[in-house]
Formats: structure tokens, C-alpha cells, sequence
């Protein structure tokens, strides 16, 4: 009798535990707030209408799968579970070895050619327009010159999982990367390929930092400053402007420098990044500098690499266009854009004496994001606003 009571009694309590566990888990929502999610749906405005038509149960229910307390974590713990117990990842977009090195489906595609390359001819066009473009800026007193960044999937090709190698085309042709430099070669304008530059000089890089963290899909941050460091170096022997000079090295840091776990973050586990980290450590050893108007038009690889000049006041007027979102005065200022026609790019293009083109080799079809079609298709922009009245 006394433990049939006793069960009652554990069932009971079980039960309003289990209920009330949402309000326990509350003051745990911030502290494990999820990355990359939005709760955007807000409580419903209740009307006869709504109800009738259902809309607002509807509004209800997304709210309450929104904001449910507790949810941060529990969704943490599902993760974690899959991500250590399991060995899986929970987002289709990537794919992850037995040592748990993340990679892009994205960047593999490209790689391993799951998407074409470029055509010849497509190369042939962009070359054209990239020499139009240069002899376009020139009229107007500005240098172009065009940053070639890698892709992970170069560099560990060997530690991908079979998912991602197992339909791969077998007789691949050229890949974008090769395209591209053999047609720049062909031309005269101006590259830093800085695959060719790890290639060599791989070897006098900080061998305790890898190029590319397990849990990040960029370079690591002290390799795209090393990077950087280098490409002003050269900007500086071909350009005519004087420019600072720097020396990058690494030291360990306890939290990994964004973005070099970028990827993990994606999964919001429980646990924290798991590679041994290492943040750049800058020296300035001369910081003359001429000034030169500074703009460059990428993805996000130029955050580890171009952006080391900007932020160690290389430039004058500084533009640094990358993705969706335009920064100026040395990242002081963002404005975030979609529409070159949504944004006054005359103004960004005044007194810039320096152009750079960011193109990361699995984007070579893409390359600029459009920039390159604008400008030469709207040569005004270049001129300055008296010539234009």
C-alpha cells in the first residue's frame, strides 16, 4: 500500500516537473541564446475575425515554438547529443570526418566539381571585362588590382568523409582556380594569387597555427593577416605608394578569434570550439604611409586579410564593400546594402586611388557580385560630380 503510494506520489511529481521544467529553464535562455536564430513572431492581436479563420491559433502556436522557456537549451542538449554522441551534424549544408573537421557542402561542390566549372568562354568574358574595367579606372587615375583567396577543400581534400567524395565526377576538367590564373596570365592585369603564395612560403608561417581550423570554414585569422601583410607588401612595389610595413605573428588565445570557428558555431552545442587557438599579434614597424583612397569589393575572406591594412591605418579614405554590407572609416561604419542602385557608389568611389577585387576560388563565376557589371555599365560614377553636371 505504502508503495503503490509512494509511485502516486513520484508519478505526480514527475509530471509537474516535466510541466513546469520551461519556467525552471527560463533564467538559462539568455546564457545559451542560440546563434544565427531569430524569434521574430510576436504574440497575436486577437480579434472575432482570427479566431473564426484560425489565424490567430496559428499566430499562437509559432509564438510559443518561438519563445517557449528553456528552449535555448534543450535545443543545445538535442544538438550536442547528435554532434558528440551520434558523430553527425544537424545542418545539410555541412559535413564533418571522424575528427570532427567541418566542411561546406557549398565549397566541396565547387571543389570537387559537382558544379561545373566556368566555361572557357565565360572565362574569356570576364577576362574582357576585367581589362575594360581597369582601363576604365585608369582613365580616372585609380589601380585595380585583383586578390585571389583559397578554398579549405584545396588544402585537406585527403580528411573530407566518403559522403562528400563518393559521387564526385571522376575525369574532372580545369577548376575554376585554374581557369582564372591561366587567363590572367594571358593578360596584363594586376594579381596577388595567394594560393601561390602559401604555396610558398608555407613553410615560414607559425607551424603551430594550421591555414584552416577544424571548426571554421576561412582561413585562419593569422594566415589571412600573414596573407594580408604580404599583399600590401606588393601593393606597395606596384602601386608607387608608400605604404606602412608590419610584422604578423601569432601567440595562443583562449576563445578563437572570429571567424576561426565560424562553422561549429552554426550547430549551437553545448560544448565550446574544440581546436587549440591563436590570434595575430601585429608589430607596426614603420607606419609611414601616403594615404591612398583604399576600396576593395569581395566576400568574407577579405575580414582576415585585407582588413589587417585597413585596421592598421594604411589608407586614407577606406571602402571595404563585402557581401551585403559596406564599411568605411577603418570598420567604424557599416551600412548594409543589396542594390548597388540603393547606394550613392559615386561618393564611395571618390577619392579612391586603389581598387581591389577579392575572388575566392569556388566564386570565380560570381566574381565582385556584380560590381564589375555596374561600374561598366555606369562609367558617370566615376566621374566626379562637377564633370557630372
Amino acid at each position: 500500500m505504502h508503495l503503490r503510494r509512494a509511485r502516486q506520489v513520484m508519478t505526480i511529481a514527475m509530471a509537474v516537473l516535466v510541466l513546469a521544467s520551461p519556467l525552471l529553464l527560463k533564467k538559462s535562455d539568455e546564457k545559451f541564446a542560440l546563434d544565427g536564430v531569430e524569434n521574430t513572431a510576436q504574440f497575436p492581436k486577437l480579434s472575432a475575425e482570427k479566431l473564426v479563420d484560425g489565424s490567430a491559433q496559428s499566430e499562437f502556436e509559432t509564438y510559443v515554438q518561438q519563445h517557449l522557456p528553456g528552449k535555448p537549451f534543450m535545443v543545445r542538449l538535442r544538438n550536442e547529443i547528435t554532434f558528440s554522441a551520434l558523430h553527425t551534424v544537424s545542418n545539410i549544408n555541412y559535413s564533418m570526418n571522424r575528427d570532427r573537421n567541418l566542411f561546406s557542402w557549398e565549397n566541396v561542390s565547387y571543389y570537387l566539381q559537382y558544379f561545373a566549372p566556368i566555361s572557357e568562354d565565360g572565362m574569356q568574358e570576364l577576362i574582357g571585362k576585367l581589362e575594360r574595367l581597369e582601363a576604365l579606372l585608369e582613365e580616372h587615375g585609380k589601380q585595380m588590382y585583383i586578390f585571389i583567396t583559397p578554398n579549405k577543400v584545396r588544402y585537406m581534400e585527403d580528411e573530407l568523409p566518403w559522403v562528400d567524395t563518393a559521387m564526385a565526377p571522376k575525369n574532372q576538367e580545369a577548376g575554376n582556380y585554374e581557369k582564372l590564373t591561366a587567363g590572367l596570365a594571358k593578360s596584363h592585369l594586376k594579381c596577388f594569387d595567394s594560393i601561390a603564395y602559401i604555396n610558398e612560403h608555407r613553410q615560414e608561417f607559425d607551424s603551430r597555427v594550421p591555414l584552416f581550423y577544424r571548426t571554421g570554414l576561412h582561413w585562419s585569422v593569422y594566415v589571412g593577416n600573414v596573407v594580408g601583410n604580404a599583399f600590401g607588401e606588393y601593393l606597395e612595389a606596384e602601386s608607387g605608394y608608400q605604404l606602412p610595413e608590419m610584422t604578423v605573428s601569432a601567440q595562443p588565445c583562449e576563445e578563437p578569434v572570429y571567424p576561426d570557428a565560424d562553422s561549429f558555431e552554426v550547430f549551437n552545442t553545448l560544448e565550446k570550439p574544440y581546436d587549440s587557438y591563436y590570434e595575430p599579434v601585429i608589430e607596426m614597424n614603420d607606419p609611414t604611409t601616403s594615404a591612398p583612397g583604399f576600396l576593395c569589393r569581395g566576400g568574407s575572406f577579405m575580414g582576415q586579410s585585407l582588413s589587417v591594412l585597413i585596421r592598421n591605418h594604411y589608407f586614407g579614405k577606406n571602402v571595404s564593400m563585402e557581401n551585403r554590407q559596406i564599411f568605411t572609416d577603418e570598420f567604424e561604419n557599416v551600412v548594409p546594402f543589396t542594390d548597388y542602385e540603393a547606394v550613392d557608389m559615386r561618393a564611395y568611389l571618390r577619392d579612391i586611388d586603389l581598387v581591389v577585387l577579392e575572388v575566392n576560388e569556388t566564386a570565380v563565376s560570381d566574381m565582385s557580385f556584380g560590381f564589375i557589371d555596374y561600374v561598366l555599365e555606369h562609367p558617370e560614377i566615376l566621374e566626379s560630380e562637377e564633370a557630372g553636371e
